[in-house]
């Protein structure tokens, strides 16, 4: 029983098993899969857009879609909404299309709520991935969550309205902390508008604002893994900094207020899109945006100032009592949000995959055969014959000739299991009387 080369005139590289046909090669890779695209283990909030389907034009083409899209659709709404003003013989003044505030109001909301099904469309259509991912980390809104955050939005605003109400006093004692009642004969019909419709307007900007343009911005830099993922860019790309700051700018900037109103809607915005962050999902987000609208909406019922809701100028004392507001918030859900285990990255079991860039599965027996097990497991036996391009790489053609390929017909041998290492006994002669290899 001899060996080929024979030990004597191998070389240490061919007899450590180094000479091998055909050449060491990556493991082949698995077909790309179609559709939807989770996003992977581990991931944060703000990184649920760059899933295996993410290429680098889609933040930019998604945004862009969504804002033409939502024009289109508020300027069709528009249109639609004078045509209806014009055969009911209802006069307009300046942008409102109504000359009811009440109405004005209903179609202001209705118009804001759309924005909502949109952004979501967008992200499956051209982002690829599942619209539950806009909602939270867990592909879905989370109404356990979503349940305990709106109990924390009460003392939260009871704190803001007292400091409001405290700073009113010390300051402008003559000042009515609320007017007195203006609602007229539609108060009640203003109210049942403002119940309805305001979740969806809230939720709206919540989904569109601090859901789909804060993952979009949060989707750019290149994952640790990926080319170009250890430069300094990247590592900032994939901090939640520049998708809070934009999405917090973007909300302060679609608000009609100026000076110190500016200001407050800034303070709120910017805290809800950190909060969004650190909870890993809308939650949060939506239980205090919802109620606070909820009153400043009926508040203004109250007093009969709907045709000047969510404008204006604000105050400085108005700043102050949101900041403490969203202070206390931010404090209290942070706290339960630590106590109950609240998932801020996408779960193992909720993830996807990266099965991109997993090696096609070889048979059992070619697995077997690494490191000697097929020939430990199955002594005295060959392994089976293997195509080229499924052969491991640790497995020798016994005639060391790189010209003699196994899937040549006239070939004088098969692949065969490679042999024990140096110093153990050699393998039993190949078939048809070839010799065996030695590994």
């Amino acid at each position: 029983m001899w060996a080929w080369p024979p030990a004597a005139s191998r070389t240490d590289t061919q007899r450590d098993g180094a000479w091998a046909w055909p050449p060491p090669a990556q493991p082949r890779r698995g077909p790309e899969p179609t559709g939807v695209a989770r996003p992977p283990a581990g991931v944060p909030y703000h990184r649920l857009a760059r899933t295996r389907r993410h290429r680098w034009w889609m933040p930019p083409l998604a945004v862009v879609t969504a804002v033409a899209a939502i024009l289109v659709v508020q300027l069709l709404m528009g249109m639609a909404a004078v045509v209806v003003a014009v055969v009911n013989g209802i006069q307009g003044t300046g942008d409102d299309m109504f000359a009811e505030p009440v109405a004005n109001l209903a179609f202001q909301l209705v118009v804001i709520a759309t924005m909502a099904p949109i952004v979501l469309g967008i992200a499956w259509l051209i982002q690829r991935r599942p619209t539950g991912t806009v909602f939270s980390v867990a592909g879905r809104l989370r109404l356990r969550w979503l349940a305990y955050c709106a109990v924390l939005t009460l003392p939260a605003l009871i704190c803001s309205f007292a400091v409001l109400f405290g700073l009113t006093r010390l300051t402008a004692p003559e000042t009515a902390f609320v007017g007195e009642f203006a609602g007229g004969e539609n108060f009640a019909l203003a109210v049942g508008l403002i119940v309805l419709l305001v979740p969806f307007q809230a939720s709206a900007e919540e989904i569109a604002l601090r859901g789909f343009l804060m993952q979009s911005v949060g989707s750019l830099g290149a994952g640790p893994g990926e080319r170009r993922g250890a430069g300094a860019v990247s590592r900032f790309l994939r901090t939640p900094v520049l998708a809070i700051v934009i999405s917090g700018t973007v909300f302060t900037l679609l608000h009609d207020y100026f000076g110190w109103g500016l200001l407050d809607v800034a303070v709120f915005g910017i805290a809800m899109a950190w909060l969004t962050w650190f909870t890993g999902g809308l939650e949060a987000a939506l239980g205090l945006h919802v109620l606070h609208n909820l009153v400043a909406f009926t508040i203004s019922a109250y007093e009969g100032t709907l045709d000047r809701v969510a404008t204006g100028g604000g105050s400085w004392q108005g700043v102050v009592s949101t900041s403490v507001e969203v202070a206390v918030y931010c404090a209290a859900v942070v706290w339960l949000a630590r106590r109950t285990g609240v998932r801020r990255s996408v779960a193992e079991s909720d993830g996807e995959p990266d099965t991109a860039g997993a090696a096609a599965a070889l048979p059992e027996w070619t697995a077997q055969a690494e490191g000697g097990r097929w020939r430990q497991e199955h002594p005295g036996r060959w392994a089976p014959d293997s195509p080229a391009d499924q052969a491991p790489d640790q497995w020798r053609y016994p005639s060391g000739d790189p010209a003699h390929r196994p899937d040549d017909p006239g070939a004088a041998a098969p692949w065969a299991a490679p042999g024990p290492q140096r110093g153990g006994q050699p393998p039993p002669p190949g078939r048809g009387g070839a010799p065996g290899p030695y590994g």
